[in-house]
């Protein structure tokens, strides 16, 4: 494993609100920042969700987990002929 970054997400607001706007401002900016973290938290598990469907099924290729519309229209009338 490499050695971690300081990795940092901005956001806009202000380090000492004064007022009750720039309170409110704050509180806006860091529940938009809290939801941006959230974001990158769910793409990481979905991504370590097809690494480890990959890895226990000794995959070499993700696209054999992904229902195309291809595959769709060829179990569609697969279907239809029985």
């Amino acid at each position: 494993m490499r050695e971690p970054e300081n990795c940092s997400i901005s956001y806009c607001g202000f380090e000492m609100p004064r007022t009750f706007e720039e309170i409110q401002f704050e509180l806006l900016g860091l529940d938009n920042l809290i939801k941006r973290a959230e974001e990158r938290t769910s793409m990481l598990k979905q991504s370590s969700f097809l690494a480890n469907l990959a890895i226990n099924n000794e995959s070499e290729d993700l696209k054999e987990f992904f229902v195309t519309e291809e595959n769709r229209l060829n179990d569609k009338n697969n279907s239809i002929k029985e």
